[in-house]
């Protein structure tokens, strides 16, 4: 949409913009900011894009940018089902809602049957790969070491609750205004490791467990590094706003709100409590 956006307006694509990426097999909504100063506005009425429908156009004073946004509202039907005991999906959702989920990566990080990881197999020297490859094989990376960190405090039953030393991060939207609550205020929760340069900042027993998991892979920590990856964190709790859901004649209706990089699958594995294969990838990537 963004590459027919520019063509529409005769504009190079990079003056396109948009706060994230949308899930392909969806019905989304989303915000495209075409960077047009001094130009009339292109004729919108005009504008027809296969499988897009056209809302509304306004000027605003500013460009969007990735991640400027406060939070994503989701709408998801699952048909067929067969849930064994009905009876404990309430207490379940009810401890969602006071906890939240881990915040995993979800599968679609790590591209269709792994391949943004396989690929580090065929070029294991990152900085070799073409720009918007090594952007996906450092995401996934970085993903399956987090998802790896994250699912033995999932084991420890510690993933909601900061230990000492431990880092904390604002789950506050980027670029969000002071007085911008949005569905959440802001929280500072427990964050843990997307490795890179200069890889630091916790103290304690949280260090002595993060130094315990990421020495499994010192191949792949180097790797990071020698690419250029710094070093950042990722709250390891996701917060999920307005859950609302219902289940009859084996339909399961879920609408609920996401902060910013939190996957819906990561809410689904939790509610349905099956195996996300997310959570095997950090020990499939140190068999490989």
């Amino acid at each position: 949409v963004a590459k027919q956006l520019a063509n529409f307006a005769a504009v190079p694509y990079k003056a396109v913009s948009f706060a994230g990426l949308k899930d392909r097999h969806a019905v989304t909504e989303q915000w495209f900011s075409l960077h047009l100063p001094g130009s009339t506005d292109p004729d919108w009425s005009s504008l027809s894009l296969e499988g897009v429908e056209f809302l509304q156009a306004r000027r605003h004073n500013r460009k969007l940018r990735q991640g400027q946004l406060s939070y994503n509202r989701f709408r998801l039907r699952v048909r067929d089902c067969h849930i064994a005991e009905p009876d404990l999906l309430q207490p379940r959702l009810q401890r969602i809602r006071e906890h939240g989920v881990p915040n995993y990566f979800g599968p679609q990080r790590f591209g269709r049957d792994l391949n943004n990881l396989r690929r580090v197999l065929q070029q294991p020297e990152l900085r070799r790969l073409g720009r918007e490859t090594r952007g996906f094989v450092l995401s996934a990376l970085r993903a399956a070491l987090f998802n790896g960190y994250l699912a033995g405090r999932v084991s420890a039953g510690n993933w909601y609750q900061s230990l000492p030393g431990e880092a904390l991060l604002s789950d506050r939207p980027r670029g969000a205004a002071e007085d911008d609550t949005s569905v959440f205020a802001s929280l500072r929760l427990p964050a843990g490791l997307l490795w890179g340069r200069d890889a630091g900042g916790s103290g304690g027993a949280v260090k002595d467990l993060e130094a315990e998991w990421f020495g499994r892979f010192p191949a792949v920590c180097a790797a990071l590094e020698r690419a250029g990856a710094r070093m950042s964190r990722r709250v390891m709790a996701a917060r999920v706003g307005d859950l609302q859901w219902r289940y009859d004649q084996h339909e399961l209706a879920l609408d609920f709100v996401l902060g910013p990089g939190v996957f819906a699958t990561a809410v689904l594995a939790e509610i349905l409590a099956v195996e996300d294969c997310a959570l095997s990838l950090a020990e499939e990537e140190s068999n490989d």
